[in-house]
Order: C-alpha cells, then sequence, then structure tokens
C-alpha cells in the first residue's frame, strides 16, 4: 500500500473556497509518476480523496452491483454524484465545489487527514468533536490486532 500521506493539519479555506495543499501532499500526488489529479467525494459527514487508479477501482466496483436496494442506489448516486476531479493549480490550491463543501459541513476551518493512500479533509469543529470509542472487538472481527 501506498503511503503518500501520513500527516494531519488544520487548514483555513480561503473566502473563494480554495484549500492550500500541503507541500507533502502535494508531493504525494506527483509520485510515482502521478499528474497531481485526484477525486473528491463525501462519505459520511466528510470528504474523501483518491488518487486516480483508486477511484477507477472504486466506481468499478460500485457499478457491478446489479440491483441495489434503495439505500445502496442513494449511496452510490451521492458518491458518485457529486465526485469531482480536481487538479490543484500553480500555488497548491483546489476550489471545492459548493455542492461537496454543503455536503461535509466544511465552513473556514478544516482538518486534512493523512489516511496513508488517500486523504479525508473535514469540518474542524465535525473532526473536533469526533470521539474514540472502543472498538477492539470489531478490530478483533477483522482479522486485525493492534494493542490499543
Amino acid at each position: 500500500m501506498q503511503k503518500l500521506f501520513t500527516k494531519s493539519l488544520s487548514r483555513s479555506l480561503d473566502p473563494k473556497g480554495r484549500l492550500m495543499l500541503p507541500p507533502e501532499y502535494r508531493d504525494g500526488l506527483y509520485a510515482e509518476g502521478g499528474t497531481g489529479a485526484f477525486w473528491l467525494t463525501a462519505y459520511y459527514g466528510r470528504l474523501v480523496a483518491y488518487l486516480p487508479e483508486d477511484w477507477e477501482k472504486i466506481t468499478e466496483q460500485l457499478s457491478r452491483i446489479p440491483m441495489p436496494s434503495p439505500r445502496l442506489s442513494h449511496f452510490k448516486t451521492k458518491v458518485m454524484g457529486l465526485a469531482q476531479e480536481m487538479l490543484p493549480d500553480a500555488q497548491g490550491r483546489v476550489r471545492i465545489p459548493q455542492a461537496l463543501m454543503r455536503e461535509a459541513g466544511l465552513q473556514k476551518d478544516v482538518m486534512l487527514v493523512g489516511m496513508l493512500n488517500k486523504f479525508e479533509v473535514w469540518d474542524q469543529t465535525r473532526f473536533d468533536a469526533l470521539e474514540l470509542e472502543d472498538v477492539s472487538d470489531e478490530l478483533a472481527a477483522s482479522g486485525v490486532a493492534i494493542s490499543l
């Protein structure tokens, strides 16, 4: 697994809704011959940024679901319908579309969270409100054995 996005950083959106990506993230987007482009979509109150090849795998898998339930169909509609291909400008900024900002509840202050091969963009207040709960049973059921 690629480890391109490992830091978490607080940032502020400018008045036009632009986010300045940190140099480490820009380096990750251009690593291994990357073009700097990424796909940004919304999941469960946050934005998630994927490298193009990873986004392609996700859309292929979602497209193969033959007759999704209404709930799954709505999930596909939101995730795929809100997705935007982003390309940072010369200063390393991306303008986050209004639909994505609304879906994630983004205000001025945001938190970038590195997740190795992708990164998340959270509204700072929503991120700060996240509570850590005991997930040891879920980790064990997933085959993950780490000491917490």
